[in-house]
């Protein structure tokens, strides 16, 4: 199947999208996968997220992301797509195009408030790898972000976004991929039980 044969939902109707998101392991669930023992943790945050319509940060992110991504020459993307081998595993990754070469790229944009930053955090490590995981089409994911003071992106920037291009192969990428997996397929199978016993219930 190619990546576009494996969108479940493509991000036209934003409440249909998020509860496309509510059966699935996401790169936002993703991100905080660390500890095996704390699944059950991980389980009660995913099953809340429904709960959660965004924050200020959030909304600078959707403010900043568009420039980000035309910075770049990368396309928008909304769609939520399902890894090759697990249809419970998907991400939706901010930019997804399609380089001179044919190769796939995509794109993760990121609004850093009053802090400066060199590349992702380790929960940012976590939700790359997650991509490639879900889109393993991707031969690299170009890794964005703008350091904003009140608001606006730092002088020190010069007024252009920050980038490092990530490939599948980066050390921390196969660092940390073998040890989410193991907890992402624990997470989704209880997931699936408390999703079948809500639906028992009702």
């Amino acid at each position: 199947m190619t990546w576009q044969e494996r969108i479940l939902d493509d991000g036209t109707d934003r409440a249909h999208w998020l509860h496309a998101r509510e059966t699935v392991i996401g790169a936002s669930d993703a991100q905080m996968l660390a500890r095996p023992e704390s699944v059950d943790k991980y389980l009660a945050a995913k099953l809340s997220h429904g709960q959660f319509d965004g924050n200020e940060y959030t909304e600078s992110g959707h403010r900043w992301e568009p420039m980000m991504l035309a910075w770049a020459g990368i396309e928008a993307n909304k769609a939520l797509i399902h890894s090759p081998g697990e249809s419970g595993f998907a991400a939706t990754p901010d930019g997804i195009t399609v380089l001179p070469s044919g190769a796939l790229q995509g794109a993760e944009c990121k609004a850093k408030h009053g802090k400066v930053v060199t590349g992702p955090s380790l929960q940012e490590w976590r939700q790359l790898a997650w991509q490639f995981l879900c889109v393993p089409e991707f031969t690299c994911i170009e890794f964005m972000w703008v350091e904003l003071i009140d608001g606006e992106i730092r002088k020190g920037r010069g007024g252009q976004p920050a980038s490092i291009t990530v490939t599948p192969s980066h050390p921390m990428i196969r660092k940390v991929t073998p040890q989410i997996r193991p907890i992402a397929v624990e997470l989704l199978a209880r997931l699936r039980v408390a999703h079948s016993y809500e639906r028992n219930v009702a």
